[in-house]
């Protein structure tokens, strides 16, 4: 036998009215987030030092900008930038939320021959690591104590000797990072704050150094040095 219609609406409506009251009024609720910190490193251009009168031009030409820097060491032959050295230092700011490894390697290069034929070779252009520094507050413990760079470029080849012949006697060169070496390495760098921070960053000196010789006329000569930070 079916029950009447207006029996089963009527059951409806008394069960309705025993039911709490939050079933229909949400007073809280939750909005869960989710992320995850990986390891992350930046490199950029922090400022230029010539070593005579050298031209030297990031693009952008601002402090902190990406690093993509032109070196214009001009005319190299024997009795320029007094007899001395041509070249500069490239300074680099570094900043990693962990451990980090850079490395260094000349991947074009054009006008350079061999040092035995008399000609500008990448043997001639002398290449180091130093200067390490801290740049303020938000940096992590002391990176600069910490890291360490690869015994063979830890020199300034603008303050190499010279043989008799004026010959520079470099520790290291553009010949030696032919292939994509490790040129220093370190601990955490950054406590906190972003890539435009100027407070959380490692600064390091990359000094390039030619000897103006008698070299066999190449006009022009150019190296590219890439650098590639990496957190292993």
């Amino acid at each position: 036998m079916k029950m009447p219609f207006l029996l089963l609406l009527a059951l409806f409506l008394v069960a309705l009215a025993l039911l709490p009251a939050d079933v229909f009024a949400q007073s809280s609720g939750t909005v869960n987030i989710t992320g995850r910190v990986d390891k992350a490193a930046a490199m950029r251009w922090w400022t230029f030092s010539a070593i005579n009168t050298e031209i030297g031009t990031n693009a952008p030409a601002v402090q902190n900008g990406p690093l993509d820097f032109t070196l214009d060491v001009s005319d190299v032959a024997a009795g320029n930038n007094n007899n001395t050295y041509a070249g500069g230092t490239v300074q680099l700011m570094l900043r990693s939320n962990t451990t980090f490894n850079l490395d260094a390697q000349v991947t074009a290069s054009s006008g350079f021959g061999a040092a035995a034929a008399g000609d500008a070779a990448l043997s001639d252009v002398g290449f180091g690591i130093g200067g390490l520094a801290n740049s303020g507050a938000k940096v992590f413990g002391d990176p600069a104590t910490g890291s360490t760079i690869t015994a063979a470029f830890a020199n300034d080849p603008s303050a190499a000797a010279k043989d008799v012949d004026e010959e520079p006697i470099f520790t290291s060169t553009l010949a030696d990072i032919a292939a994509s070496t490790q040129v220093l390495t370190g601990p955490r760098i950054s406590n906190r704050g972003g890539i435009g921070s100027p407070n959380n960053g490692m600064l390091v000196d990359c000094t390039y150094a030619i000897g103006p010789q008698f070299y066999t006329p190449a006009n022009p000569i150019s190296a590219t040095v890439t650098f590639t930070l990496a957190t292993p």
